[in-house]
């Protein structure tokens, strides 16, 4: 990496909580993508497994499976490469200034993880489905079978680097009192009881709020909170600073991405997050 690009990233992240990002409607719901899907172009994704969506899906809706977005999923969770999401994209129709729904079977998991590795890549007009499929099928909206004709797109990705952290910029933020790093992990991995790493502990001057805060308190399937809780779970949050958030492997840690972009924050998502860092002998730990 070039002196001139790494200093070029000091500086961002420094002065990255400046200005707070302008608060969106990120989740759209089935009865929303029933009624728009027929009159506007609507490129619909499927975050689910390949199985499940050859059984049934959303009518137009195409395969992209969370899995792709990792290089290794069992090693880390670092984002698939460049030349291979521009391949993926590409294959799926999608260009710059599509509108894109994204679904997953109910839980945002898999349907965040997607949305943030489309983000990351330029793609700005991303949207999740809360619900997902299980909702859908359940308020006896079509389904089915069939895979749509696709032509080809010529997208080129552009990597936004404000959405996603490397292990250098964690680095950078634990000695940084204007950058917030958030550890989704549940409070037993957060504290060294439990792990999925070589050590146990967090990344120093972490805070712990699990992925499950952002869930209504009944915890059924995509029932993420309303943008007033959600203030409330987040409101120690100062919104002027820059927001790092990991996990074991960047994936629930999305939840929290999707959560934070929806209220306004500038946030981004470590992916290698804890199978990286707690793996690094050379890098310190908190208990």
């Amino acid at each position: 990496m070039k002196p001139k690009f790494l200093m070029s990233i000091v500086i961002a992240l420094s002065f990255a909580g400046a200005v707070a990002a302008r608060a969106e409607a990120l989740r759209i719901s089935p009865e929303w993508l029933k009624t728009n899907a027929a009159t506007h172009k609507i490129i619909i994704l499927d975050a689910r497994l390949p199985e499940n969506y050859s059984m049934d899906h959303i009518p137009g809706a195409i395969s992209f499976p969370e899995t792709l977005t990792y290089q290794q999923k069992a090693v880390s969770g670092k984002i698939v490469e460049p030349d291979i999401m521009q391949r993926m994209v590409r294959e799926r129709g999608i260009n710059q200034g599509d509108l894109i729904v994204v679904y997953d079977n109910g839980e945002l998991i898999d349907a965040s993880r997607v949305f943030w590795a489309l983000e990351v890549y330029g793609l700005n007009q991303v949207r999740v489905m809360v619900g997902g499929y299980t909702q859908w099928s359940k308020s006896g909206y079509p389904i089915t079978s069939e895979t749509p004709e696709i032509a080809h797109s010529q997208f080129v990705p552009s990597i936004d680097h404000r959405k996603i952290a490397s292990k250098f910029f964690v680095q950078l933020a634990t000695a940084n009192p204007r950058l917030v790093i958030i550890d989704a992990r549940p409070e037993k991995a957060y504290r060294g009881i439990e792990s999925s790493a070589k050590r146990f502990g967090h990344i120093p001057s972490a805070i712990n709020i699990p992925a499950s805060k952002n869930l209504q308190a009944s915890s059924r399937v995509g029932e993420f909170q309303g943008i007033i809780d959600l203030r409330a779970t987040y409101s120690n949050l100062p919104l002027d600073k820059k927001v790092i958030v990991y996990c074991g492997n960047g994936r629930v840690s999305s939840t929290h991405y999707l959560a934070l972009r929806e209220l306004g924050y500038d946030v981004s998502n470590y992916d290698a997050s804890w199978l990286e860092w707690g793996n690094d002998l050379n890098l310190p730990v908190e208990k």
